[in-house]
């Protein structure tokens, strides 16, 4: 389980296991939305843990050097949008419709100035992403640095896509480890200088395999048992999976990159 651990970390290009997320990802059509809740709702085994909204602010460079990385980094706000965290998800890679990527998240940050725009598209006015990762914890600046560079990280200027989604966050207790089952629902906004804000309406389903200590050979070990629980969801629905994360799916409604 060693080599193993080993050689998903050398991939994903970290050097902590602990910052490992593997999940599974699948779009749900409109249609079957409430059926596919309702399912969920109702199973005795899985608990229903919380509804919850988040407001998410992706950041990118001018050019969309994050988005032709297959990474996103984003500003998070909960709450009443006054705790403010940001998060960055590396490079990842699919294997047995599974998606593997690194996983980094920062403290609060109290001390950042949202926003200054004159055609909503966001400006940083005191705070750049080179200090507030001076803040963070080293894993998550050292990882950005190794996949992006500093000049890439120097170039973060802007936010070309808003998200607001609400999630569904179900649970299925296996003892040393746990499902994470959830079902989101994506209000996605491009910001554009030239006209009005656009709107994608969009739904997805995720599956995580999680731990309390975030140990990665307890993830491992219950792989089998998240593809099963999916493979008996997705013979009730019609279910597809889903290659792109949340950044690279709304953005998918709006841009082009190569």
């Amino acid at each position: 389980m060693k080599k193993l651990t080993n050689a998903i970390c050398r991939r994903l290009g970290i050097s902590d296991p602990r910052y490992i997320e593997i999940e599974s990802k699948m779009r749900v059509l409109p249609e079957e939305a409430k059926d596919v809740h309702d399912y969920l709702l109702e199973r005795k085994k899985i608990k229903h843990v919380k509804r919850v909204t988040f407001f998410d602010q992706f950041l990118d460079t001018p050019g969309l050097e994050l988005l032709r990385r297959g990474v996103s980094l984003r500003l998070r706000y909960k709450g009443d949008g006054t705790k403010v965290y940001l998060q960055y998800k590396g490079p990842g890679f699919h294997r047995q419709g599974l998606l593997y990527r690194s996983e980094f998240s920062s403290g609060r940050l109290d001390h950042l100035v949202r926003e200054e725009s004159h055609h909503d598209i966001i400006h940083f006015k005191e705070a750049s992403i080179r200090g507030i990762l001076r803040g963070v914890d080293p894993e998550m600046s050292s990882a950005m640095r190794r996949h992006l560079g500093t000049s890439v990280i120097a170039r973060i200027s802007r936010s070309p896509i808003l998200c607001s989604y609400q999630k569904d966050k179900f649970r299925v207790d296996l003892g040393p480890a746990f499902l994470e089952p959830s079902l989101d629902r994506l209000f996605a906004f491009h910001i554009n200088a030239k006209g009005p804000h656009a709107l994608s309406t969009l739904w997805e389903y995720e599956n995580e395999i999680k731990t309390e200590s975030e140990n990665l050979d307890a993830k491992l070990e219950f792989l089998p048992e998240l593809v099963r629980f999916n493979r008996a969801l997705s013979k009730k629905f019609a279910l597809k999976i889903e290659r792109l994360d949340k950044y690279h799916r709304c953005a998918s409604c709006f841009l082009s990159w190569d």
